[in-house]
């Protein structure tokens, strides 16, 4: 999920101390008791909650989507040091690595987010928890074998992908449009719709993907 450096606020006044043991342990249990692994999180110098409220936005859509803790590979949430600095965070089958230096700091994250939401660039009126929401959007897509364009063309029957392309560029967001294959728009979709927005076009998109969840449509490879 890109973003912007040079046109943000610049990452600056996150602690450089570590959490302690005690809380590593509650962060690590809390995640373990929801069925899904954290990695790195030693070295997490920020405030526990934001990551508990990742975690808790993982439950919340593996009530829809039940084999994102269920699959024979767990889901994993990695903090990583080395991301690149315009990237709240990246998604690799089942692996979401987050970036370090933005979620040490809490109220970065959430001014950089909201910026960025606010032009448009992500779905208006969403704000930083759309960070975990959108991510698994993308897990969804590749635990389940979903394709993203596919599942716009189905409820926008005879519409072309350019088409499409420019319908969630106006009515979605920018970020939905950044691929021709649509990879991006199921994320904004997650992101709008369990933040509590919705159109047409997000709740039919949402509605298709927990359709293909419930008959079990999904790629075993």
């Amino acid at each position: 999920m890109k973003f912007h450096l040079p046109f943000g606020l610049g990452v600056s006044g996150a602690s450089s101390l570590c959490i302690s043991k005690s809380e590593y342990q509650e962060l690590m249990s809390y995640a373990r008791d929801r069925k899904i692994k954290l990695e790195g999180f030693k070295r997490f110098s920020g405030d526990i909650s934001l990551i508990k409220e990742f975690v808790d936005d993982i439950v919340l859509i593996s009530r829809d989507f039940p084999r994102i803790l269920s699959d024979r590979r767990s889901l994993v949430v990695i903090l990583d040091d080395y991301s690149p600095e315009d990237d709240f965070a990246t998604t690799d089958r089942h692996l979401i690595s987050i970036n370090a230096k933005i979620f040490n700091n809490r109220g970065y994250l959430s001014s950089e987010y909201k910026m960025l939401s606010d032009a448009g660039k992500f779905v208006r009126g969403t704000n930083y928890r759309s960070v975990a929401r959108h991510e698994l959007g993308h897990v969804v897509a590749n635990i389940y074998g979903i394709k993203p364009m596919d599942i716009a063309e189905t409820i926008m029957p005879g519409v072309g992908k350019a088409e499409i392309i420019k319908y969630v560029k106006s009515q979605l967001s920018l970020y939905a449009a950044d691929y021709e294959d649509g990879r991006e728009i199921i994320s904004e979709c997650f992101s709008a719709y369990y933040s509590g927005i919705a159109n047409p076009f997000i709740t039919g998109y949402i509605d298709e993907c927990k359709n293909i969840a419930k008959e079990g449509l999904y790629d075993k490879k």
